[in-house]
């Protein structure tokens, strides 16, 4: 598995497209996180899914980074930025690369 990482609208499915063409996308994962932690699924249900999803397949996650900045002042989505966050560790942990995109320029980092 293949992770990106990066802000809002900084190219990183473009970026993943160029260079995966022939990968399995799993785009927008801190939505996918969002909609399931609103469900009232559990963080670690939320890992093995994805976990899951991942297994064994040619697959290339994309994320935002949702900590790198404000605060948010409600409380659901702070959690939801730092279930992320611990998700995203995870993730880059098993990783067998991890680019972080800005500006459409990827940086591996892994």
């Amino acid at each position: 598995m293949i992770l990106i990482i990066g802000g809002s609208h900084q190219g990183k499915t473009s970026f993943a497209q160029k260079n995966f063409f022939d990968a399995v996308l799993i785009d927008e994962l801190h939505i996918l996180i969002k909609e399931r932690l609103d469900q009232g699924i559990s963080e670690a249900d939320i890992l093995s899914e994805i976990l899951e999803k991942t297994r064994g397949s040619n697959c290339v996650v994309i994320a935002d980074e949702l900590g790198n900045g404000v605060v948010p002042i409600d409380r659901a989505d702070r959690q939801w930025r730092e279930c992320t966050g611990r998700i995203l560790i995870e993730l880059a942990a098993g990783a067998t690369e991890v680019y972080r995109v800005v500006c459409g320029i990827g940086q591996r980092i892994k």
